[in-house]
């Protein structure tokens, strides 16, 4: 994979809504911008280093922001009105939830970057949760959106298969008391052999990304928080039908948290998306797919 030439700058901006959102950018400032979106409970230093120095070698200008609720970014504390469970059957019985904030405030707050960063537009990378609102950006926004890229995500219909237990629970509701960094890591292991697929992780990247996720701080009610934001937002399939941007799906075949079906659904109803099954991954981004997936983010961006 390409090194960096300069370690990546950094920076906090805050948005209209009073959200501090903080943020990394590496590659040249005049390069065209590629946005990384990251998922529920993640921090974005769970974009691998190694895929952004890759593209930032390419001449692209690429940025990475902790979402509201993780990380560096804006901490909030509303009232929780449902449990995970309660607020799961709400959400299949297609019944309200009152929670602080949905996926369209998280792309209010996207936006809210590019403004302060003097960019009209981007490339969308989104994992996940980011996947999602990377989803409702380009149908909800489209004068900011050059391509999108969506990764491990899916339409959030609730008619399509739901994630494994298991998976669910060792991401939303762990149950598990963590008092050091070395504890934090082997529960990251932990929760990857569940989430993960088939390939190997890579244990040098992944122990890293746990112990830095951990050094900047934690904040569990926020995975709680963004997981409502989810399930208030709900079915995405009336918005993805307006994507006009090129959009590359990237899914893996044994997904247990977001199941294949969601990422087919998503390349189904986005006119013109390219659907791409990897074989064996699972709700990751394994350290020997890296090549490949800067290479699918590329050639989505030259297609725009």
């Amino acid at each position: 994979m390409a090194q960096l030439a300069t370690p990546p700058r950094s920076g906090r901006i805050t948005t209209p809504q009073g959200i501090e959102l903080f943020y990394d950018e590496r590659g040249p400032v005049d390069g065209t911008p590629l946005l990384f979106i990251m998922g529920l409970s993640a921090q974005m230093v769970f974009w691998p280093a190694p895929l952004l120095d890759q593209l930032a070698a390419q001449g692209f200008r690429v940025i990475r922001f902790d979402n509201r609720d993780v990380g560096l970014s804006t901490h909030l504390r509303a009232p929780i009105r449902h449990s995970p469970l309660a607020a799961i059957a709400r959400s299949m019985l297609g019944l309200k939830l009152t929670v602080p904030y949905t996926l369209h405030d998280m792309v209010d707050d996207t936006c809210a970057l590019l403004d302060a960063l003097g960019i009209d537009r981007a490339h969308l990378i989104g994992a996940s949760m980011g996947g999602m609102i990377g989803q409702l950006m380009a149908a909800t926004r489209p004068e900011r959106v050059l391509s999108l890229t969506s990764i491990m995500s899916g339409t959030n219909s609730r008619w399509l298969p739901p994630p494994k237990p298991a998976a669910l629970k060792g991401l939303v509701a762990p149950r598990v008391r963590i008092e050091n960094r070395e504890q934090y890591i082997e529960f990251g292991r932990q929760m990857m052999r569940t989430i993960g697929g088939r390939l190997p992780q890579g244990d040098a990247l992944m122990e890293q990304m746990f112990g830095e996720s951990w050094e900047r701080g934690l904040h569990p009610r926020g995975i709680r928080q963004q997981f409502m934001a989810i399930l208030a937002t709900g079915d995405l399939t009336r918005y993805v039908k307006k994507i006009r941007c090129p959009v590359t799906v990237i899914h893996g075949s044994v997904d247990p948290l977001i199941r294949p079906a969601g990422g087919r659904a998503s390349a189904r109803h986005i006119p013109g998306a390219k659907l791409v099954m990897i074989p064996n991954m699972g709700h990751d981004m394994p350290e020997s797919l890296l090549p490949r997936i800067a290479q699918l983010i590329e050639e989505t961006a030259r297609r725009a």
